[in-house]
């Protein structure tokens, strides 16, 4: 592609896979561009800070970044919405504003959410833990439960969001001097399943030291009015529930004719580019790559931001475009609420109050960079 005067890049979510682009648009638009962000919220939510927001590690203002204000600052516009529908022979968004918006490159990073719909009642009964501002609803009714009763929660998912959000409710319940029976129920064998075996004992030591009650594989398939049925037949009451079952990237590509995955997210090759539609780009949650599969965690979008930027830089001024090439080996830190965290870096796993330090630090100095 030759690029033109007023070529538009939009990019549809401000999520970590965009925002070194967000940074950097002024760069864009000194080159010719018009840079639009279309996104349903002007916060974008840092989920590696979430579940020590419910307990108020930290506070909203601490793990949220304001988009709108990033990409107005430096020249582009912000759309407020969410993207229904795309005509990439038109080279046309529709957005649920009514609004349609023409570009010439698009890149989606619009994240991944929780379904519901896996288990009967839950739309209406639990709280998904994404996108993550839920938290701060899951936090109110949480207190107003504790501040008249010892209520039954009951946490569904035994992966890292079930052990996080779970270690994260035991320090918001114990701070407000309350009492709450909390029930970790995952349909695996043992918490945190796909990691190494030592990482999910040290969770449950740690949580079932502090009084939580865990059901290994425990298949929840229906919620109603407080009562959650399992696979077997058992019954489980509750007065709270909070979903943390696995995430589905969005599903925005039907019927576009853009080349999808079986999950139905974004289809791309090596420079993050559709495999169909060269002007479509995307990052995190919502593609998947070809020729690999790479797992739905947050490292990945950071460390495909400045290839997409790049690369959408790259598309706009007719250059070649750069790989991106996955690290093999990643590390995660896994916040228990209780001061610690549990490092995983295959093989080594360890629990300890200074791994929550490095991830406390790591978090306030990546979240940093787009709050000034």
């Amino acid at each position: 592609m030759d690029r033109k005067q007023g070529s538009r890049i939009v990019f549809v979510g401000g999520g970590h896979a965009h925002l070194y682009s967000l940074l950097h648009a002024d760069r864009l638009i000194r080159e010719g561009a018009e840079v639009v962000l279309v996104g349903p919220d002007q916060y974008h939510y840092y989920s590696g800070m979430g579940p020590g927001m419910l307990s108020r590690i930290y506070g909203p203002d601490d793990v949220r970044i304001d988009v709108q204000r990033l990409i107005e600052s430096r020249g582009g516009r912000f759309v407020r919405g969410e993207v229904t529908g795309i005509d990439p022979g038109a080279r046309s968004l529709s957005i649920d504003t009514g609004e349609s918006l023409e570009y010439d490159i698009v890149s989606f990073n619009l994240g991944s959410y929780v379904p519901a719909d896996l288990i009967t009642g839950a739309e209406n009964e639990a709280y998904p833990v994404k996108p993550i501002k839920n938290l701060e609803a899951l936090r109110q009714a949480i207190l107003a439960y504790i501040h008249a009763s010892t209520p039954r929660i009951l946490v569904i998912g035994a992966g890292p969001a079930g052990v996080e959000i779970t270690g994260n409710i035991l320090r918001l319940v114990n701070n407000s001097a309350a009492r709450a029976d909390v029930t970790l129920a995952g349909a695996e064998e043992r918490l945190l399943p796909r990691f190494p075996l030592k990482a999910g004992l040290l969770a449950q030591e740690s949580l079932s030291g502090r009084g939580v009650t865990i059901m290994p594989s425990c298949q929840v398939s229906s919620l109603e009015k407080g009562t959650a049925r399992t696979a077997d037949g058992n019954e489980i009451p509750y007065d709270l529930a909070v979903l943390t079952t696995g995430i589905r990237p969005k599903q925005v590509y039907e019927g576009s004719g853009i080349e999808t995955a079986p999950n139905g997210s974004l289809l791309v090759n090596e420079f993050l580019q559709s495999t169909s539609h060269p002007a479509v780009f995307g990052g995190g949650d919502c593609i998947t790559f070809r020729k690999q599969h790479l797992d739905m965690v947050g490292v990945y979008a950071v460390k495909q931001a400045p290839v997409l930027f790049d690369n959408i830089r790259a598309r706009l001024l007719g250059e070649p475009l750069k790989e991106f090439v996955p690290q093999k080996t990643y590390l995660l830190i896994f916040n228990l609420g209780d001061g610690t965290a549990i490092f995983v870096r295959s093989p080594i796993v360890f629990r300890a109050k200074w791994a929550f330090t490095l991830k406390d630090t790591i978090d306030r100095r990546f979240i940093s960079r787009f709050q000034r």
